[in-house]
């Protein structure tokens, strides 16, 4: 059996990042954004009675702007939902054992006690990082676990644990 005792801090949260866009797309965006926006002000303000597909093309390309902005930077960032874990439980640790069938987490702490058994038929996907494991459970959400905190076994076991329960499902996101 594989255990971690996880004390979640602000550099758990970092690691887990939801939309990453590389920058030359998001310098393409903005490009095709302040052209299709230039377009549509003109003919705004020219009068033109037409609607075309820039038009389309600027509302989307707008709209989109704002969920990325409102999601990343306003309700996913990572300092801003550390502050909100840290408030409903300052003093809570999660323990996490990988048992033959199921993952047990048992979250210790004065606000909130509880366990949970998962199946690894509902884990969706898990990845390895430089220092970290990444797991996206179904109805659950992301678990991290640093690779320090793995208190029974190593490293090691744990890939090779996850590699043998997901197959395909699992992946190494760095170069060893």
């Amino acid at each position: 059996m594989i255990k971690a005792d996880v004390k979640y801090t602000a550099e758990h949260f970092k690691e887990v990042q939801v939309i990453v866009i590389p920058f030359k797309q998001r310098i393409l965006w903005l490009v095709l954004t302040a052209l299709s926006t230039a377009f549509a002000v003109y003919a705004v303000l020219t009068g033109e009675k037409f609607f075309n597909i820039f038009t389309v093309l600027a509302m989307i390309l707008m709209f989109g702007i704002l969920v990325y902005i409102i999601s990343n930077y306003v309700i996913l960032n990572p300092q801003k939902m550390f502050e909100r874990y840290n408030e409903s439980q300052p003093d809570g640790h999660i323990i996490f054992e990988f048992g033959e069938n199921l993952l047990k987490m048992t979250n210790q702490s004065s606000t909130a006690n509880g366990v949970g058994e998962y199946r690894y038929d509902i884990f969706e996907t898990a990845w390895e990082k430089q220092n970290f494991f990444i797991i996206q459970i179904k109805a659950v959400g992301q678990v991290v676990i640093k690779k320090s905190e793995i208190t029974d076994g190593t490293p090691d076991e744990l890939r090779q644990f996850l590699n043998d329960k997901l197959g395909d499902k699992f992946k190494i996101k760095f170069e060893r």
